[in-house]
């Protein structure tokens, strides 16, 4: 693999450098998603029975967070009950704001990935490209002579920058479109939370997307 990789020429090393970038990117956000995940966590039979033992929503929403420190839609939970007694449209707002804040934080490091995505197979085709002009020059300076062994050897040669571009690009997709579903889900998770804990409150339309 190394002897490859050094015969692919000088545009091997950013193909290796998005590659490093997409590998840790992965890393962070599969721990991220790991730590903060629901599980099986029914917020809503959670809060209700806390309330019933402290007698008040902000006490059963502290006792919440302390049971569930790193759930991702924690802060929303607390952002409802901070602003239960605010107006409706304030309410609205507050819970909206805090929602998106959760979504941007859930959606760190997938631009990243998107545009390793899409840069690493280029980088491989330019430095396809590069290997096939050096192939044809080779071939222009024996005078137009067809060398099968040159065209063969120049052109796998050339073809190695467009594998590994592929190699890095492939699953770093893979990895993005599965991190962003995740993010989707999550976000939908938070507007039925919300809808719930309305109807658990009596507060609000809860037709407010988030």
């Amino acid at each position: 693999m190394l002897a490859l990789f050094k015969q692919g020429g000088w545009v091997m090393y950013p193909i290796l450098l998005f590659s490093i970038i997409s590998i840790a990117a992965i890393l962070e956000r599969t721990v991220f998603y790991f730590l903060s995940r629901a599980r099986s966590i029914n917020a809503v039979e959670n809060l209700e029975a806390f309330r019933k033992e402290y007698g008040d929503w902000k006490g059963a929403a502290k006792r919440f967070a302390e049971k569930h420190r790193r759930v991702f839609f924690l802060p929303l939970v607390a952002a409802y009950f901070e602003a239960l007694d605010k107006e409706q449209h304030l309410f609205e707002e507050h819970l909206f704001a805090q929602a998106k804040e959760i979504v941007m934080l859930n959606e760190r490091r997938l631009p990243i990935l998107a545009s390793v995505a899409s840069i690493a197979p280029l980088l491989g085709l330019f430095g396809t490209v590069l290997g096939m002009i050096e192939v044809f020059q080779r071939l222009a300076a024996l005078g137009g002579r067809a060398d099968v062994a040159l065209l063969s050897g120049g052109i796998w040669v050339a073809l190695l920058t467009t594998a590994f571009g592929l190699l890095v690009a492939i699953p770093t997709l893979l990895a993005h479109h599965y991190f962003l579903r995740l993010v989707n889900g999550r976000s939908d998770y938070m507007e039925l939370l919300i809808s719930r804990l309305n109807v658990l409150t009596g507060k609000g339309s809860g037709e407010k997307q988030i």
